[in-house]
Order: structure tokens, then C-alpha cells, then sequence
């Protein structure tokens, strides 16, 4: 969350309007004095002040995760996986099908809250990665494994593939996948929500 400035007469006066916009306690606060006078027995006192959150965006993270657990009555774990490019928290649960919901679209609605949660803490944008049970990853094995599967058939028999319907983020793990294959280009065709791929030959 960005730093705010506020003006007041005394500090208590910086303090409560502070709190009542970040919404946390004074302890979260840091608060970087720009300008005071003290006046004369407190006529024309005047202080300004830039107030900042002192809070690690990636435990905010994990802590909106761990009450969205809640919220869905399961017990569970919150794992933060650091990397240089992106923060993954993995969450492991008594009912991971549930959070993960559908086709994943439970868990795709979860990242981007849980990203907005941590970048509204942050100045630059963190890519934030969530995980249900390691499905993502699974999920890429196999989206990683049915590519290379139907580019060898396409290279065989020289006849364009079409795949399924998937949603940018699958459909990108493919794009990934066949970018270095030579004979082979992947053309994205239709409308979302039935936007596909085809695996086409090229000579």
C-alpha cells in the first residue's frame, strides 16, 4: 500500500487518520515527520507526516490464505516457495478438491486475490504463484506431456491437431512447451471461454 501524507494539529490527530485508512494498528505504522510547529499553548500547532505500513507483503500473503481456510472450515498448511521471478505459496488442506475447485477455476479466483493482497503492500509488482496440493504442478506434467505427445503425431503424420479448449495459462504452458521444436507451431484460434490451440505442421 502506498505512503499516504496527513496533516493535523498533533501527532494523535496523524495517528487516528492513519489507522482509520490502512486499517491497522499503530504498530504497523511508520511515520516520517515533514513538517511541525508546535504553536503557542497549542494554538497554531500544525504538523504533516507520510505514514507507510511496516508489513511483510509475503506473510500477508500467507496469513489471507490461512484465513481463507478458515472461512472454508478446513485445517491446513500455507508453504512460501521463494524464486527470483515469483512467490508460490503451496497449500495443503483436509479438502484440497474443494479450494481447487473445478478445472481449477476455485484456485485461478484464489491467486488473484491472494496477488492483489500482496502487491497492495509492495511498490513493485511481485508475481504471485498459488498452489493447491502441488495440482498445478501436476497439472503441467500432464499439459507438458500431452504437447510433446500430439507434436510427435503432427510431425508423423503431417495432419494439424486441435486440441481441447483450455484457459491462457494452460494454453501458455503448451506455447512453452513446443516454442523450440522445429516443424512445429501452435496457433491459438476462438473466443474465450472456448479459446483453443492447434498443433500445426510446418515445413
Amino acid at each position: 500500500m502506498k505512503p499516504k501524507i496527513f496533516e493535523g494539529k498533533v501527532m494523535n490527530d496523524i495517528l487516528i487518520a492513519a489507522k482509520n485508512h490502512f486499517h491497522q494498528d499503530q504498530q504497523q505504522l511508520i511515520i516520517n515527520v515533514l513538517e511541525e510547529k508546535k504553536g503557542i499553548f497549542g494554538l497554531g500547532a500544525y504538523i504533516k507526516a507520510e505514514v507507510s505500513l511496516n508489513l511483510d507483503p509475503i506473510e500477508e500473503g500467507k496469513k489471507y490464505l490461512l484465513q481463507l481456510l478458515n472461512d472454508f472450515n478446513l485445517t491446513g498448511t500455507v508453504e512460501i516457495i521463494p524464486s527470483k521471478q515469483s512467490i508460490t505459496f503451496n497449500v495443503n488442506s483436509d479438502n484440497n478438491g474443494l479450494i481447487i475447485g473445478r478445472e481449477g477455476k476455485t484456485l485461478q479466483s484464489i491467486q488473484v486475490l491472494t496477488s492483489q493482497v500482496v502487491n497492495q503492500y509492495t511498490n513493485k509488482h511481485l508475481k504471485v504463484l498459488v498452489d493447491i496440493g502441488s495440482y498445478k504442478e501436476n497439472q503441467i506434467k500432464k499439459l507438458e506431456a500431452l504437447a510433446k505427445k500430439t507434436a510427435k503425431e503432427v510431425l508423423h503424420s503431417k495432419i494439424d491437431a486441435k486440441l481441447d479448449p483450455m484457459n491462457a495459462y494452460d494454453r501458455r504452458i503448451i506455447h512453452n512447451t513446443l516454442s523450440d521444436w522445429k516443424n512445429i507451431q501452435t496457433v491459438s484460434n476462438g473466443v474465450e471461454p472456448n479459446r483453443y490451440l492447434t498443433i500445426k505442421y510446418k515445413a
